[in-house]
């Protein structure tokens, strides 16, 4: 029992030290990459970048800027900023700006890895779409998706049968196979103008789904053969051209535009919802696409027609292949974390060292406690499943070998 105590002790402590070491060796030696900021200049038709770790401003040819100057070559970015300071030029490409359609046009979205695994919301807000009011005001009701659609009053718990039957009619009328794979829509006042929402049914089947004066608009919206999604994130844009943004499972990027319902894919690769973090900027003449993934940058302009304009890629060293990167590896076998950086759930994150350096160290750190036990004349045979700990688990293992020694034999 005694024995059994002594390696559940040293199991923890490998464990909280797998955690805790690598966590402060990243914090004390690494120096994070700095993303540069890459535009599409509708003034130089090229993409211009800012290095906020060098302050440098500069296009792809290596010209460089002053601060004013960038701002001037992307006149569609930083428009209010330039009419403050009365350098808005009155028309771009022989088309007048305005400051209406500027900022109507102006658009931005992001999406993180991170926003794609995460909690899910199972009580939704049914907002009138058609209030009459100024402002959106929150419902007394909820809705959620099982069998069949089912709005909840939020002060009594109560399903609310009437309301729940109607809209549970229309959408099994318009070919909903219930229950709902996924839900997605603005779930916030904080908007313009209530949409409702898209739902995958369980045949993978998507739907617009909304109420307008308290009565349910259900849209079945066609499909291509074997089209699914992995994510839709609804937009509330002035300009009111589409939906959403919608990301099949094939890392396909599309957009629904508003009113015809029509699906258009956008002609951009290289997508990764795994570990890419995406950036949609839109203006009066482009749509830049700005995919982040570690060591890369991406960006694709299209223009309003959702054409391929322009591309632009740059790369740099990940983080385990900088000088601190090759240290870590080449010291600790490996690093379990409770969070990620591309998800929202606290969980146990391990991640095996890359390469095999580790060994080395491993290896090294096995004779040092034989040459230990040597010193202090032990018998080896009695001390061969900690010279296995420490041949497994490096750095850790030994430090927890010496934190609970092994007193059972003399």
């Amino acid at each position: 029992m005694e024995k059994l105590s002594r390696y559940t002790l040293m199991f923890i402590a490998i464990f909280v030290l797998s955690i805790v070491v690598p966590q402060l060796y990243w914090t004390a030696f690494e120096v994070p990459a700095k993303t540069p900021f890459v535009q599409y200049s509708c003034v130089n038709h090229d993409f211009l970048i800012y290095r906020p770790g060098e302050k440098k401003w500069q296009d792809t040819k290596g010209n460089q800027y002053t601060r004013d100057e960038y701002e001037q070559r992307l006149p569609l970015f930083f428009f209010k900023q330039l009419y403050t300071s009365g350098t808005l030029p009155d028309s771009v490409n022989n088309q007048p700006l305005d400051m209406r359609s500027l900022s109507r046009e102006k658009s931005f979205f992001r999406l993180k890895t991170a926003d794609i695994d995460a909690p899910k919301n199972n009580l939704f807000p049914m907002f009138e779409s058609r209030s009459g009011r100024a402002m959106l005001e929150w419902p007394d009701d909820f809705f959620r998706i099982t069998w069949r659609i089912e709005f909840i009053d939020a002060a009594t718990n109560k399903v609310l049968e009437e309301k729940s039957q109607m809209f549970s009619a229309a959408m099994f009328h318009n070919g909903f196979v219930f229950p709902a794979k996924n839900i997605w829509g603005i779930s916030s006042p904080k908007k313009s103008v209530d949409e409702g929402y898209f739902i995958v049914d369980s045949r993978d089947q998507l739907f617009h789904l909304k109420m307008v004066k308290g009565k349910p608009f259900v849209r079945k919206i066609d499909l291509p053969a074997g089209l699914k999604f992995r994510h839709i994130d609804c937009v509330d844009f002035k300009n009111r051209t589409f939906y959403a943004y919608l990301f099949s499972e094939k890392n396909e990027i599309y957009i629904l535009t508003q009113d015809d319902y029509k699906l258009m894919r956008w002609p951009v690769n290289g997508y990764n919802p795994e570990i890419t973090d995406i950036k949609i900027y839109g203006d009066l003449y482009n749509y830049t696409v700005i995919m982040e993934s570690p060591g890369e940058v991406k960006a694709v302009v299209l223009d309003k027609n959702y054409q391929y304009v322009d591309s632009y890629t740059e790369t740099w060293p990940v983080r385990e292949d900088t000088k601190v990167g090759k240290i870590f590896t080449s010291v600790f076998p490996a690093q379990i974390s409770l969070t990620s950086d591309t998800s929202k759930f606290v969980s146990f994150y391990f991640n095996l060292s890359g390469g095999f350096y580790w060994l080395v160290l491993n290896f090294f750190l096995v004779i040092l406690q034989l040459i230990w036990l040597y010193w202090k004349k032990k018998i080896f045979r009695n001390h061969v499943a900690d010279l296995v700990i420490v041949a497994v688990c490096g750095v850790f293992g030994m430090i927890a070998v010496h934190l609970f020694p092994n007193k059972f034999y003399k």
